[in-house]
């Protein structure tokens, strides 16, 4: 089998075994889960970055093979060198490429010539064995224990302040060896905890939002979920540095004075005397929170935006639309033609994304002002733009009552006359 053949289908079997579908979706986070559960497997340390080159996620030379030494463990991870003893081997003659990656040192045995009634007699003793076993397993096991899942509790004890909050948790974790973590922010990636012990922990909500706070193991809830609400006096405006950590600063910006003649953008100026770095890439976010008691699954969203290719380092100028429930979200994100691969929406409990789906019709000439209208009734969403019709489609689950609203920009991007309204025609968040 060639090279990069086999390659290949270490890489196919590590996105079965990691089990979050297709790599081609995969964000940094899952990078960085991926990098953990290889690290805890094999003692050895392969970055995010360098996975996101070998899954394609950065841009490579064409046949592009890692070090040995990642080689190595991506096989040992994959298992496919276990189902595979008798070919060679990937990495046996392959060049060392340029990687950054620490491992132990590794041991390389010889392998020595098949004996096939050895081999014969080997597999035989070994299924008469895992067939004893799995007999004792069902006769002996309690019920109890066979049919329940991993487990942890995770308990809110009081939270600090409004807008920015300070919530204070408990959690205990099952006895596993598996790892476990919890999720505090969609946005970014979770925080990994210790197993088998009862502690405690905080966390910092800098800036306005629904958070559903809860512990999974293998990207499965295995505690109650918490909701921590953080409202907005009105229209909130900050700054960030595109993917970065959450304990980094956001840089809040004064609405008045981003706004001119009915236009809200925050100059390159203006950003610069918040102290934010304007040679880095930067995001802009726009927020409205507070409880409304208006149903989120019909509602009208006129908005008019453009996102100019002016950002250093952005070449995929997106512009992302939110609209919050307090069970689910409605979320856009739109960016310039060739950008498409990034697309993706979400529709409650619909997460639709470039892996089968052709997202061409999101795109548009974000150098111009271009008229958005998003339609939601009962649960059927039709997107406008400059009133041409661009999407629809439905979902079954209800967001339930809408608690507020974000706009964000990749760069410093432009916004006029936003008004969400009930099917009254009445207003519940306008700038």
């Amino acid at each position: 089998m060639l090279k990069i053949e086999r390659f290949n289908i270490i890489l196919s079997e590590i996105e079965v075994k990691f089990g979050r579908g297709g790599s081609t979706n995969w964000l940094n986070r899952d990078f960085e889960d991926l990098s953990f559960e290889i690290k805890k497997q094999t003692k050895v340390t392969i970055s995010a970055l360098t996975l996101k080159r070998i899954f394609g996620k950065i841009q490579t030379p064409d046949e592009y093979l890692p070090q040995k030494a990642t080689l190595q463990a991506l096989e040992n991870y994959s298992g496919f060198t276990a189902k595979t003893q008798h070919q060679k081997s990937i990495v046996a003659d392959v060049a060392v490429d340029d990687d950054d990656v620490k491992s132990e040192p590794e041991i390389n045995p010889d392998i020595k010539p098949n004996n096939p009634k050895k081999n014969f007699r080997f597999l035989y003793i070994t299924a008469i064995t895992v067939l004893l076993i799995s007999v004792l397993f069902v006769l002996f096991v309690p019920k109890e224990t066979k049919n329940n899942a991993l487990s942890g509790t995770l308990k809110l004890i009081k939270t600090e302040g409004e807008n920015p909050k300070t919530a204070f948790f408990e959690y205990t974790t099952p006895n596993t060896t598996d790892s476990i973590k919890i999720l505090f922010d969609e946005e970014y990636p979770p925080v990994y905890v210790v197993n088998g012990n009862s502690q405690k922990t905080t966390y910092y909500f800098q800036y306005p939002g629904l958070f559903k706070v809860r512990m999974l193991n293998k990207n499965k809830s295995i505690s109650d979920t918490i909701p921590i609400y953080v409202a907005s006096k009105g229209w909130q405006a900050s700054a960030f540095y595109f993917d970065q950590k959450y304990k980094e600063r956001y840089f809040p910006l004064n609405i008045e004075t981003c706004c001119k003649s009915g236009v809200f953008h925050p100059t390159k100026k203006i950003l610069s005397a918040t102290s934010l770095d304007t040679t880095k890439i930067a995001v802009l976010r726009l927020d409205n929170y507070r409880k409304t008691g208006i149903n989120g699954d019909s509602f009208t969203l006129e908005t008019t935006l453009k996102n100019p290719e002016q950002w250093p380092g952005i070449r995929c100028n997106s512009i992302f639309l939110y609209i919050k429930g307090s069970t689910g979200t409605i979320r856009f994100r739109f960016a310039n033609p060739g950008c498409s691969y990034w697309i993706d929406y979400y529709l409650s409990e619909k997460v639709i994304t470039n892996k089968d789906t052709d997202l061409s019709n999101f795109t548009f000439d974000l150098n111009n002002w271009q008229q958005f209208r998003l339609e939601n009734r009962n649960k059927k969403v039709e997107l406008f733009i400059n009133n041409n019709r661009r999407f629809s489609d439905t979902y079954k689950k209800s967001i339930g009552e809408i608690v507020g609203v974000t706009v964000l920009f990749h760069g410093n991007g432009f916004l006029k006359n936003y008004l969400l309204k009930d099917t009254n025609g009445k207003a519940i968040f306008e700038l």
